[in-house]
């Protein structure tokens, strides 16, 4: 039976978190579309993005072949808050291109640029004349000099009409577009390898410290919580400067003050500094303080998420708070077995930590299936995507952890206790690499 469970919950696990994929605001399509071809202007530029973005902070515009503005106006954004909308002006001609940098609902900055070439129908009947011409002189042998010594009457042709040369209309022009590298492009500006580690060592400091007052909760005595509080909040500081700085590289100039107290993902940033200072004093004196207090922290951690960007906010936030709490226990547990060992006071601890282990492996492996069934994402990813790479890395992690968990409960009923050191190196070495696993796929596109 625990054979069939254990397989199970590793299948299940195949599919954890892997909605993280569909979370970003990508440019899902443009009026006009990535290199048209259009023969009147249009009245206005709207791009589409697969999620909503932050309405107060984002930024659009126009610009000719020599680089000029030509907007008619400030971008717009729609009620929904997955639209932005702009206005060109009544002389835009020639190949444009939009740039836009925006933030997605989830946290990211994300920027790209589009591009499409306005040709009037006057142009399209001079550059008809012109070849027209050009083909004449050809038939009759004379040159151009020529031609300009002595005029020639060319006989009145039926103009082939525009429509004929020029049938596709909104369609890409690859000549404009590669003379012009006006490529479209979509870039996620967190996805660094440098706040990928900031970002795990983050999540390690967030989850043994809010693990530890759960243990605390249940009884048990931790040690050195104010020093985990303190580094704590040095790691949540130098996650915050570092998510910061790269805002500040795609929205070139915005103030820092309206970047943490203006756009969500900044508020959620100044409510998280703030909570975790607020800890320094309250944390540690009361039980149901402590758990008041890492509730908050892990509220907040969770809204400021993919969760948030998702169709079922409600319960994919829920869902990722739950995985954050059992992940919190089933890591602080393994810290401090860990850490107790060498005491000689870890084992009264380790049967209790075992079960309660296991428990926490199978509903973080059930909570992320069912986060994962509401966005229903592509199995295809997981081969097509450096992002599919990383979580098979991670799923391979965590079938490490189901195995080592199995070899580690059978050694405990025959001995009855946790004599070998090895067991718990490798369960702690893997919690470390599913963690930095985890660091990158949220700068790529995931969720914890």
């Amino acid at each position: 039976m625990k054979t069939i469970i254990l397989i199970l919950c590793v299948t299940m696990n195949l599919f954890t978190y892997t909605i993280n994929v569909d979370a970003h605001a990508d440019l899902a399509s443009s009026s006009p579309v990535e290199g048209a071809i259009l023969k009147t202007l249009p009245n206005e530029v709207v791009l589409t993005f697969s999620t909503a973005i932050d309405n107060q902070v984002y930024k659009m515009d126009a610009q000719n072949e020599q680089g000029e503005s030509v907007v008619n106006g400030e971008p717009s954004i729609n009620s929904a808050g997955d639209q932005l909308t702009i206005s060109l002006l009544d002389t835009t001609n020639g190949l444009v291109t939009i740039p836009y940098s925006v933030i997605s609902k989830d946290g990211h900055p994300i920027e790209g640029i589009i591009s499409f070439t306005i040709e009037i129908e006057e142009q399209l009947t001079s550059s008809v004349t012109e070849e027209n011409l050009s083909a004449e002189s050809s038939s009759t042998g004379i040159s151009e000099n020529e031609q300009t010594d002595s005029p020639t009457i060319i006989e009145p042709q039926q103009q082939v009409p525009t429509e004929s040369l020029y049938e596709i209309d909104e369609q890409p022009s690859k000549d404009k577009i590669s003379s012009a590298d006006k490529m479209e492009f979509t870039t996620n500006k967190t996805a660094t390898p440098l706040s990928s580690i900031i970002k795990s060592t983050y999540l390690l400091t967030l989850l043994v410290l809010t693990g530890s007052l759960l243990w605390r909760f249940k009884g048990y005595k931790i040690p050195y919580l104010a020093q985990m509080q303190l580094i704590h909040l040095v790691m949540l500081a130098l996650f915050t400067w570092s998510q910061a700085r790269n805002f500040t590289r795609v929205f070139e100039g915005i103030p820092w003050q309206d970047l943490f107290l203006r756009t969500e993902v900044g508020q959620f940033w100044t409510a998280a500094l703030i909570i975790t200072v607020l800890g320094l004093y309250i944390v540690g004196r009361n039980r149901y303080v402590d758990l008041a207090w890492l509730s908050a922290i892990l509220i907040t951690k969770s809204l400021n998420s993919h969760a948030i960007a998702s169709q079922l906010p409600i319960v994919t936030v829920s869902l990722n708070f739950i995985h954050l709490l059992f992940a919190a226990l089933w890591l602080a547990g393994l810290f401090y077995v860990i850490l107790l060992r060498k005491k000689s006071m870890a084992q009264p601890f380790i049967p209790t930590f075992s079960k309660m282990a296991l428990l926490s492996i199978i509903i973080l492996t059930v909570t992320g299936s069912i986060y994962a069934w509401l966005l229903a994402p592509s199995l295809s990813l997981l081969w097509t995507t450096a992002w599919g790479y990383w979580l098979i890395a991670k799923i391979i992690a965590v079938i490490g952890v189901f195995i080592l968990g199995s070899f580690i409960r059978q050694h405990m009923k025959k001995t009855g206790s946790l004599s070998k050191r090895s067991y718990l190196f490798f369960d702690g070495t893997l919690a470390i690499i599913i963690l930095i696993i985890v660091g990158v796929l949220t700068q790529l596109s995931s969720s914890i």
